[in-house]
């Protein structure tokens, strides 16, 4: 049983899976995107972990979505509004590498992949952190892996809900 089996045994979530338009999304980026995080959005949809943990909708163009939070974050990195809350990263660029913000908690928390369009994207490493003005840790370790652990392994620190949360669920916003 692989990751995403068995996150969805663990929350118990039953849907029915739906397709998403992944040309396009990965069009825009200009890179394709980990395959583990596309069966994560097809499965789960756009929702939260256990009331903490919000995976980004891949389509959706506002702020909230993944394509959209990434476009608004190059913008504001070209101001220069960003350089000194990545440090030591940058936002990705299509021609090189960087982050690319796939999910967030609800206490503040931000899940980046660490993005190189020189790199197959199931090697990318996570790169998170507690805070927007905490030190950055780096996770080598696919997406569906990383949400696993936030779940279940209450050694995961200091991301891991699972001493917080009694069993592992997954409310759809949708």
């Amino acid at each position: 049983m692989d990751r995403l089996d068995e996150s969805i045994s663990a929350t118990r979530w039953e849907a029915e899976r739906r397709d998403v338009d992944w040309d396009d999304i990965e069009e825009q980026f200009g890179t394709q995107l980990p395959a583990d995080y596309k069966e994560l959005c097809e499965a789960f949809r756009h929702g939260a972990f256990s009331g903490y943990l919000e995976l980004l909708p891949p389509n959706a163009i506002d702020s909230y979505g993944l394509l959209g939070r990434w476009k608004s974050q190059r913008r504001r990195w070209g101001s220069g509004q960003l350089r000194s809350l990545f440090d030591p990263y940058e936002v990705f660029d299509s021609c090189g590498s960087g982050l690319i913000l796939w999910g967030n908690s609800l206490t503040e928390d931000q899940y980046y992949w660490l993005a190189d369009a020189a790199t197959p994207p199931a090697q990318w490493p996570i790169v998170a952190r507690t805070d927007p003005l905490e030190d950055w840790h780096r996770f080598e370790i696919s997406t569906t892996e990383f949400i696993y652990r936030v779940l279940t392994d209450r050694d995961f620190r200091p991301f891991s809900v699972a001493g917080k949360v009694e069993r592992p669920f997954f409310e759809a916003y949708e």
